[in-house]
């Protein structure tokens, strides 16, 4: 009894097998035919004049339709924009003071309504670039008299301080006597309070 148990155990095994080989084998092939002879997306010919429909171009054609081309000429060629031109420098404008110190004056600055600084003395250079517009400019000189005890040079009309205007690329203190825009002086022999006004052009 043990015998055909075994045999008939064997038996299925086998038949199992085959069955399993059977199936894979039909599905390997059967995929193979649908590879062969399928297109996921099969390309269907139509009539002449199909909406949307593209027209196939033998080689031929192409081949020929690339031979009537024109070359690129020289003046056809796309050319690279030139470089633009460096935008002209800002001109600047500044108020230098020069001359002599403690003459007994203190001399107020303003440009167009905005007071700038106080000079007392030489060697002070102020930017007031953002302040000056195109056209006419009004500048305001207030001096006023200090009183003795802040004048070294009592009675002295050449000692002198005075305030430019000066404009030109950049401030500096050796600029050229033609960058003067305007000058406004006062001595140590004077001993009265001014207040000036004066006008320049700016660029």
């Amino acid at each position: 009894m043990v015998q055909k148990r075994e045999g008939i155990n064997v038996l299925g095994a086998l038949s199992d097998l085959v069955i399993l080989v059977l199936m894979v084998g039909g599905a390997g092939f059967g995929g193979y035919y649908l590879g062969v002879h399928q297109q996921l997306a099969p390309v269907q010919k139509v009539a002449p004049g199909t909406k949307d429909a593209v027209q196939e171009q033998p080689a031929k054609a192409l081949a020929e339709a690339d031979s009537k081309m024109l070359p690129i000429t020289e003046e056809e060629k796309p050319t690279t924009k030139p470089a633009s031109a460096k935008p002209k420098a800002s001109r600047k404008y500044w108020l230098s003071s020069s001359g002599v110190e403690y003459i007994g004056y203190s001399i107020t600055v303003k440009v167009n309504g905005t007071a700038v600084d106080n000079f007392f003395g030489p060697g002070k250079n102020v930017d007031i670039t953002r302040l000056v517009k195109k056209g006419s400019n009004t500048v305001v000189f207030d001096a006023k008299e200090l009183g003795e005890q802040y004048n070294k040079h009592a009675g002295d009309d050449k000692a002198v301080l005075s305030v430019k205007i000066v404009s030109g690329p950049y401030i500096q203190e050796n600029f050229s006597s033609k960058d003067v825009l305007l000058s406004y002086a006062r001595n140590a022999a004077e001993s009265e309070t001014f207040n000036d006004t004066k006008t320049f052009v700016g660029e």
